[in-house]
């Protein structure tokens, strides 16, 4: 019997009769083995026992629309589509951030979704690494901009000083400045790597390159934001991002 997935673990067939399914009935698998997990508008063939689908298999994934209507979100929830919606959020809200007064605002709301997502998809999957590798960029990253941003004006200020006839402190914090300095470009190196670690981790939960291209794409970009082309690869790294976590439907458990 052939039908149309209504909405998770709800199956319509061609007489608009509804069939209940449990993911265990789901007998279709990805390439890797991993379960697959049904999402509203597939189209499925299944056998009939009473009101339930059993022997389910995927006969026509649906086509990725971005449809806000189709995303079911539970914040407590662990299930992939709030996994999924909160990755969206995170993936889109920061670039809202670019507006006057009001940007940071959907930066903070961007980072939240996007942390709750890791830890949720973390919990879900039981990696050992994804989260803790998540908290360890995060915190790294910021120690490190701090570092950098000290060390650059205790340099300025000490250079400042030697320029104006104090050379002895102005020495001591210019050999000062640069040390933080460099302490920090370490930092950021480290944190890019947990980074790296992060998104090589979600590409392989997932099965989707993008996750990792989005990473690439987003450091090559910030290196080379001072010429033109870095605008353009930061854009195309958050469209990336942005269609890996929206076609999100099966994951590996570690």
């Amino acid at each position: 019997m052939k039908g149309t997935v209504l909405a998770p673990g709800i199956i319509l067939n061609a007489d608009d009769q509804r069939f209940t399914y449990l993911q265990e009935d789901v007998a279709s698998v990805a390439k890797d083995g991993a379960a697959i997990v049904l999402k509203q508008g597939d189209e499925v063939d299944f056998i009939a026992d009473g009101q339930t689908a059993k022997q389910i298999y995927l006969t026509k994934a649906k086509s990725m629309n971005l449809n806000l209507d189709n995303i079911n979100f539970d914040i407590k929830s662990n299930d992939l589509s709030t996994i999924r919606t909160l990755g969206l959020a995170g993936s889109a809200l920061p670039i809202l951030g670019i507006i006057p007064f009001i940007g940071f605002i959907f930066f903070i709301a961007g980072f939240l979704c996007m942390l709750f997502s890791i830890f949720k998809l973390s919990d879900k999957v039981g990696s050992p690494t994804l989260k803790k590798n998540y908290i360890l960029y995060l915190v790294v990253a910021v120690a490190s901009t701090i570092l950098i941003s000290i060390g650059a004006i205790t340099g300025a200020l000490g250079f400042a000083g030697m320029g104006s006839g104090y050379a002895n402190a102005g020495g001591t914090g210019a050999i000062f400045g640069i040390i933080l300095g460099l302490a920090g470009v370490a930092g950021m190196i480290y944190a890019f790597f947990k980074e790296f670690q992060v998104y090589n981790e979600l590409s392989n939960i997932s099965g989707d390159k993008f996750f990792l291209y989005y990473f690439i794409g987003s450091v090559v970009g910030a290196l080379t934001v001072f010429i033109f082309i870095g605008y353009i690869l930061l854009i195309v790294a958050f469209v990336l991002q942005i269609i890996a976590w929206y076609r999100l439907q099966e994951i590996k458990t570690a």
